[in-house]
Order: structure tokens, then sequence, then C-alpha cells
């Protein structure tokens, strides 16, 4: 029986075609040195690379945390919470060290910024291999009033490695329609200019 597989369909694994962009995600991946992020139009297959890269490249030292963050928060904070909550949710297992600690930290009432930093040092410090965090849908942020911050966050998890060695071990992988750059409201704010671009290019016969 042929089965049709419409647009918006998640391809099975024996069905996934890759293409250049695979690879190109795989090296930022494993060199763990900057974000990537993927920028297409709309039913480009963009989601089914980031599934493929977490099915494909997830291991015993190498988490993957999928976020979709078309389901938006009203609060900076629920967001950041959110992203800690789909770390440690579905790996209890070996992360139970960290649960408490995070309930005990959430309590103090840091700001936005420093509670996330400071949960995923507790993370990281239990997690025996890397952590890639892939948020999905990131043009939605352009209705939230602190997409500015989600931004200077993720910029500033890589320069905090100076003084936070435990942080080299997680990285971001952004997905969207727009670039982060045209996301960010306040234009004096320092800009998005770490991450590298992945190009998803049209599937070709010669690839099939």
């Amino acid at each position: 029986m042929t089965k049709i597989l419409k647009k918006y369909t998640i391809i099975p694994p024996e069905l996934y075609v890759k293409r250049s962009a695979d690879n190109q995600l795989q090296n930022i991946i494993d060199e763990m040195e900057r974000p990537g992020y993927v920028l297409v139009a709309r039913q480009m297959g963009k989601t089914n690379l980031l599934f493929n890269a977490k099915r494909e490249l997830e291991n015993d030292n190498r988490l993957f945390v999928y976020v979709d963050l078309s389901n938006t928060f009203e609060k900076e904070r629920e967001c950041y919470q959110n992203i800690v909550d789909l770390i440690i949710e579905p790996n209890e297992n070996i992360l139970r060290e960290s649960i408490p600690e995070i309930i005990s930290l959430r309590q103090l009432k840091l700001s936005p910024h420093q509670e996330y930093l400071k949960s995923l040092r507790i993370i990281l410090n239990e997690l025996q291999g890397d952590l890639i965090i892939i948020l999905d849908e990131i043009d939605a942020l352009r209705n939230c009033n602190y997409s500015d911050h989600i931004f200077a966050q993720i910029r500033s998890t890589y320069f905090a490695r100076t003084n936070f060695p435990v942080l080299k071990k997680i990285t971001y992988v952004l997905s969207g329609v727009i670039e982060p750059s045209d996301l960010i409201k306040d234009r004096n704010k320092s800009p998005f200019n770490i991450g590298e671009k992945i190009y998803l290019d049209d599937l070709l016969m010669r690839s099939i």
C-alpha cells in the first residue's frame, strides 16, 4: 500500500532524505561553539531536519531538548521555566539531584535571567554529557515583550563560559522564518551576531 506524505507530516526515519543542511547542523552540534539557526520558509522541512538530528545524534553523552516557542508565555520567567521543565521532566532518572535544587532556586525570586542560568548550571553539573536545546518557531517571540531578553540570554550563555566552564556543555539550535536579529526590538542592545546560519536547500531528485 502506498502511503501519501502530506507536507506537514513528520517523516519517518526510513523515508527521510538527508541534505547538506544535515551535515552543517551536525558540525555545529559537534563543535558546541556557537548557536546554529535554521531560517527557511514554512513547509521546507526544518522541523523534520531538527527531529532527524535528535533521532540520529542523541546518545548517552548528548541530550536533546525540543522546545516549541509557538506556545508563548506572558512572562519571561515562565518561558525560561518551561525550557528547564522540558529538560528535566523526561529525564528525571538522570537528573534526580537537580530537581530539589531547582525547586529551591525558584523560591529565591532571582531575576529571570539569573534563575535560568543558575538552573542550567545545576543541570549541566549533574548531566554526564552535552545538552542541545532546540528552540523552534522563534518568530513567535515577536509577539512577546521579552524577546530581546531571550536572545541576550542565549548570547550571554556562550560568553559566560569564561567564568563557568560547565556552560561549554550546552549549545542552542534556533529555527524559524525570521532572522533572530529582526526579532530584536531595542536596537541599542548588542546584536545577535554569534549564530551560524544553516541553509536548507530544496530537495533535489538526485538526493533521493
